[in-house]
């Protein structure tokens, strides 16, 4: 429980923007979801809070946001992004994006492969991944810009606790 506690504490801004994003109207695709799977590992050391703290948002705002025959695959990809990001021994900025890159082409390759197979895709396999690259597109600047802004965040905040513990 103590380690639950200290999580969120490091990371209550994190949750606090990944909530609100949710609500925000974002653009189709533009979504920092990919991006909290990839940086939980900068937070916590706790597994299960790298797995489960970005399928517990889409758990919670998805009712609100609606339901889609897909989630399961969407989840699916969140959490073998967040695996990914767990697997490296150093947690640093090539890593992240590394991580991003490796989540967006999970993404594009099971979640559009969903699309055909439930038939909400009128065309064939190979013109589903080619009509999906704009939206695919839109996630990986998402994932990229939000990664970068976790990072930096992480980074000022990080100097400003050690500034505020030195006093």
């Amino acid at each position: 429980m103590e380690k639950v506690q200290e999580f969120l504490k490091a990371s209550w801004l994190l949750i606090l923007c990944l909530v609100i994003s949710r609500f925000l109207g974002l653009p189709a695709n533009f979504t920092p979801i990919l991006a909290c799977a990839a940086f939980t590992p900068f937070l916590t050391e706790n597994k299960i809070l790298q797995r489960f703290l970005p399928l517990g948002i889409l758990l919670v705002t998805d009712p609100f946001l609606g339901l889609y025959s897909e989630m399961p695959v969407v989840y699916l990809c969140i959490l073998l992004t967040s695996i990914i990001a767990g697997s490296f021994q150093n947690y640093n900025f090539q890593n992240l994006i590394f991580t991003g890159l490796m989540g967006v082409g999970t993404w594009h390759l099971l979640v559009n492969f969903a699309v055909w197979y439930s038939g909400h895709s009128t065309n064939d396999l190979f013109n589903t991944y080619i009509l999906a690259m704009p939206f695919d597109f839109r996630l990986l600047l998402s994932t990229l810009v939000f990664s970068l802004f976790f990072y930096s965040l992480r980074n000022v905040l990080g100097k400003w606790y050690s500034r505020l513990d030195s006093n």
